[in-house]
């Protein structure tokens, strides 16, 4: 009976290691929203569903596209510094991460044509590195799909990015200790 027992918990214990988690994500940045979508799924039960809405709430006047190039611009800078900071824990993570679906469409205008097409080699630059260091440091099961749509006729800049991405949990477990024994927060106790 014991026995019994010990061996079902180490195949389940086998299993549920080997067995992955999916994750879909969507991020939407224009003028009027920029909202993060991400749900993750364990054998097709939800585990977690949640969508972030990353606007201020300024309802008295309209943004013009220039303050929304420089938001747009400021969040990528604070992303990318906070990305140099912890690049071992983005490496750690991207090296076991599996990519099954990954598009970025993106439409871009400023409303002149020589300064919209300035504006679209340059995103194209970023997507490529993007794109690069991806699959340098992650497994792709899918070819990405990405797209920069010139709008030159009015100030416009919309983007879109959809993935589908899995990783088994007892990588993501692994990860998380290391992780954790890493960077562990050392907190004095007060007396």
């Amino acid at each position: 009976m014991v026995i019994g027992a010990l061996i079902f918990f180490l195949v389940f214990l086998i299993v549920f290691l080997y067995s992955r988690i999916k994750v879909f994500g969507s991020i939407t940045l224009n003028q009027e929203k920029q909202v993060i979508w991400v749900a993750c799924y364990f054998y097709r039960i939800r585990l977690l569903e949640r969508s972030i809405d990353l606007t201020e709430e300024e309802p008295e006047h309209e943004k013009s596209f220039q303050e929304t190039v420089s938001l747009l611009h400021k969040g990528s800078q604070n992303i990318i510094q906070k990305a140099r900071i912890s690049h071992e824990i983005v490496t750690l993570i991207l090296e076991r991460l599996r990519f099954h679906d990954f598009s970025w469409q993106t439409e871009v205008g400023t409303g002149k044509a020589h300064t919209t097409g300035m504006a679209v080699g340059g995103i194209w630059s970023a997507k490529g590195a993007v794109a690069g260091m991806l699959s340098a440091k992650s497994h792709f099961h899918c070819r990405p799909s990405m797209t920069v749509t010139p709008v030159y006729n009015q100030k416009r800049i919309h983007s879109a990015i959809n993935c589908m991405i899995s990783i088994r949990t007892g990588q993501a477990i692994y990860a998380l200790l290391k992780i954790i024994r890493k960077y562990s927060v050392k907190q004095e106790a007060i007396i």
